[in-house]
């Protein structure tokens, strides 16, 4: 067995298809079928059950690709730390981040990484919070930006605090009256009053998602009118027209204006907010370029330090 060969197995596997698989490794399928039946010949076992579609892994090929892993990792980490000891002018970052904040959050931070590191080129895989979760484990990206908490993510990842950010529900002109604010509270609503309301929410998938879901539920609220939509931007959009209301991230609302140009409510007594982090796997090297870019992106959104001093202070927690 060799890296090649332990590639294209887990290729396979990721893939579910051969014919998938040989077009992701940039080979002809037969040739992929060749190395798959040589490996299953050396090992003595077959790996693939090829009666079913997608392909499955045997008992055996679970265990083939779980080891495969592991060893393709420290491979990958050895790599990384020699390319830094080399001085690490060369190379390649593959970074995880939704689709929006990606917009929002990497253009100064890449332009000054490239100042610092030219030759370093770094890939961009823009999904939602869970396929980027998927493509960690797959190894397929170094590390991503994700607003979710360390209690949210897997065991056997790490979570990295770049910044903490505000989260508001966004509604149109007059939809909140006074009655449905809390008592004492100019801009707290009372998330109970809202029941009869359409809710615009992320599809699932997206952390946002998750979190509005929770706080629905844990108001016993059971939207019987719900909107769907991809994009925070478009929610905050359409809550700002009277389509409905909204639970979005600050930068939703800063992208288009400010929290000023639109209706923006708190809906607990003290700011709600969530811990936008790098996750990267816990036995994953980051080289020097990687360490570098997560610096980067803490430094540029380090204007919200005090208020985030602040909360930790108040939490116990460190920043």
């Amino acid at each position: 067995m060799d890296f090649r060969e332990m590639t294209y197995i887990t290729t396979v596997a990721d893939c579910g298809s051969i014919t998938a698989a040989a077009r992701k490794l940039y080979i002809s399928q037969p040739s992929l079928s060749y190395i798959v039946s040589k490996v299953e010949q050396d090992v003595g076992v077959k790996l693939f059950e090829r009666k079913n579609y997608p392909l499955t892994l045997t008992y055996a090929g679970e265990k083939y690709v779980e080891t495969a892993r592991k060893i393709l990792a420290l491979s990958g980490n050895l790599r990384r730390e020699l390319m830094d000891i080399g001085g690490g002018e060369k190379g390649r970052i593959s970074v995880g981040i939704p689709t929006e904040r990606a917009g929002y959050m990497l253009p100064e931070a890449l332009k000054r990484f490239r100042q610092q590191f030219p030759g370093i080129e770094v890939r961009l895989y823009e999904a939602n919070s869970d396929n980027l979760l998927e493509l960690l484990g797959k190894d397929e990206i170094n590390f991503y930006i994700i607003p979710r908490s360390r209690a949210e993510l897997p065991e056997g990842v790490k979570a990295e605090l770049i910044y903490r950010e505000k989260l508001y529900l966004v509604a149109g002109p007059g939809v909140i009256t006074p009655d449905r604010l809390k008592e004492g509270g100019s801009h707290v609503v009372n998330l109970g009053k809202l029941r009869e309301e359409q809710f615009i929410l992320l599809k699932k998938g997206h952390a946002i998602r998750k979190k509005a879901d929770s706080l629905l539920k844990r108001h016993r609220i059971s939207p019987e009118h719900i909107m769907e939509v991809s994009s925070c931007i478009s929610a905050v959009q359409l809550a700002d027209a009277g389509l409905g209301v909204t639970i979005v991230p600050e930068r939703a609302v800063e992208v288009l204006g400010g929290s000023d140009r639109f209706c923006c409510y708190q809906y607990t007594d003290e700011p709600d907010v969530w811990d936008v982090n790098a996750v990267y796997k816990e036995d994953a090297y980051l080289d020097r370029a990687e360490r570098h870019l997560i610096d980067l992106l803490k430094e540029v959104f380090g204007g919200n330090k005090r208020a985030n001093t602040a909360l930790a202070d108040d939490r116990g927690v460190g920043v």
